[in-house]
């Protein structure tokens, strides 16, 4: 977007630029050689007045084009809350009491990736902090979330129900980095 921006003030520039230039020097400049006769075909003062304005015109709405991208891409970036809300959803979805079974912390950490993705809409973006903890932060990389998945393993020998392994999942969110 940052390109698309710096274009639009460079053509806004030249077309400014070329607005205040005398009209008849750029006319006898940019269009004489067109014509074999150049002087009879020279525009009245009223068509080197409307070309003026028409230039003025045009640098205007680059800047109008300008102020509609950057805002689009500035509507785009998530907030602190915004970041924040997702990281909660993905805490509520990964929340889980206890589990039969064994579960990997490798596993989690995809269900984390995919959480994220699923929630943020693409806006959110996550990198592992180590250990059990993620951070969550817009797509500019500001913003930042903490996000921490814990796995908790129990192994009970003396259980009666038939399900001596079992793993619970707990979450938390901070606000700022890791």
């Amino acid at each position: 977007m940052t390109g698309l921006i710096v274009l639009f003030v460079g053509i806004a520039i030249v077309l400014f630029v070329l607005g205040c230039m005398d009209q008849r020097k750029l006319y006898w400049k940019a269009s004489a050689w067109q014509y074999r006769n150049p002087e009879a075909n020279e525009p009245s003062d009223a068509a080197l007045g409307l070309n003026r304005v028409g230039l003025f015109a045009g640098a205007v709405a680059m800047l109008v084009c300008t102020g509609i991208v950057h805002s689009a891409d500035a509507a785009s970036t998530y907030s602190t809350a915004e970041v924040s809300s997702v990281a909660h959803s993905v805490a509520s979805e990964l929340n889980r009491g206890d589990q039969p079974g064994l579960a990997s912390p490798y596993g989690t950490s995809s269900e984390v990736y995919e959480a994220v993705n699923e929630k943020g809409n693409g806006n959110v973006e996550v990198r592992s902090a180590g250990g059990d903890r993620y951070e969550l932060t817009n797509s500019d990389g500001e913003n930042p979330v903490c996000l921490t998945v814990k796995v908790d393993h129990d192994l009970n020998l003396g259980s009666t129900g038939g399900r001596p392994w079992s793993h619970s999942i707990s979450t938390s969110v901070d606000e700022g980095p890791c």
